[in-house]
């Protein structure tokens, strides 16, 4: 949608919306010079836009007019309200009502332990330990991302380490690989943050996490429960809580500290099939988070990933017994 009068160029490129919040990302330009303020209104609620980005496509075609940053993604929150009505039929009669509500988020009737601060946990055990520290996944990719070095000002020592280069990486290589690039060397901390959903085989990177960790040293992991595709074709795996109980378990020598979900969100289809049309209802979270201290050491020479469900899960998590 594009609208343009004698003072502005508007645009909104892609919208998406539900009961209770509106995102929208466009580009805006003014005819008459630059703008002090933009506010956003949506059912009596208002957001300014804090951010502009570059567009340069709109840029080549307004090149008459300022552009250098006209685009932005606002997101607004609102309660949408609701006119339904039910048509009954009966006996040659029908009746009418007319029922108005707010729209709401659903209830949320499941139980999870919230990892949304492991990571400052983590983090504070370095410092105050003033532990050894490598970071899996150290390049800084996203834009606005940036070092996690600055995190750990009290720490030993932080060594980055990524499959590619960057300011950022002091150790280049394949974590899948991970203990030959440092011999014998070894670490009181390890982490990674959305990194393991880009392992093509993460029960073996928890493998050489476990031979350069340090006996009572402690490992952190974040990834995803559930997220869009990003990063493909590098995009492999997503994680729930009791999947990396499984991956850091007492098998490989650890010691679960924590772990839990965080970020809850709501999963919907496009096109609902049935009997899905509550699939909404039931809540889903967007990240997963470990903590984890090695407790002992493990023949990894010998060590094969052909243990038991007894090996590897706690004894509260078991499939259902068969019915006699």
């Amino acid at each position: 949608m594009l609208v343009e009068d004698e003072k502005i160029i508007l645009a909104v490129d892609e919208s998406w919306s539900n009961d209770y919040s509106i995102t929208i990302r466009g580009w805006l330009i003014s005819k008459k010079g630059a703008l002090d303020k933009v506010e956003i209104f949506v059912g009596g609620n208002g957001v300014p836009i804090t951010a502009w980005y570059p567009r340069p496509d709109v840029t080549a075609i307004y090149p008459q007019f300022q552009t250098q940053n006209c685009g932005f993604v606002v997101h607004l929150p609102r309660i949408a309200k609701h006119q339904v009505t039910f048509n009954t039929h009966s006996r040659g009669e029908i009746y009418n009502k007319i029922l108005v509500f707010d729209g709401s988020l659903p209830q949320s009737t499941v139980d999870y332990i919230d990892s949304s601060n492991l990571i400052g946990d983590f983090i504070n055990l370095v410092n105050q330990k003033q532990l050894k520290v490598l970071e899996i996944g150290s390049r800084i990719v996203s834009p606005g991302s940036s070092s996690k070095r600055s995190l750990f000002p009290q720490a030993k020592s932080y060594t980055g380490f990524d499959y590619y280069p960057d300011s950022n990486t002091d150790v280049v290589g394949d974590a899948h690989k991970l203990s030959q690039y440092f011999g014998n060397q070894r670490f009181d901390a390890i982490f990674s943050i959305s990194v393991f959903e880009h392992l093509a085989m993460p029960w073996l990177v928890a493998k050489e996490i476990s031979k350069i960790l340090e006996v009572g040293g402690i490992t952190y992991h974040m990834s995803h429960f559930a997220w869009p595709l990003h990063e493909k074709p590098w995009d492999f795996w997503r994680f729930s809580d009791e999947g990396f109980k499984v991956l850091f378990s007492q098998t490989l020598g650890f010691e679960i500290i924590q772990a839990g979900l965080f970020a809850p969100l709501r999963i919907h289809l496009d096109n609902v099939i049935p009997p899905q049309e509550l699939l909404a209802t039931q809540p889903g979270f967007g990240g997963v988070a470990i903590l984890a201290k090695k407790v002992r050491e493990v023949n990894y020479d010998k060590f094969r990933w052909d243990v038991t469900l007894d090996d590897v899960l706690e004894a509260k998590s078991h499939y259902p017994k068969p019915q006699s």
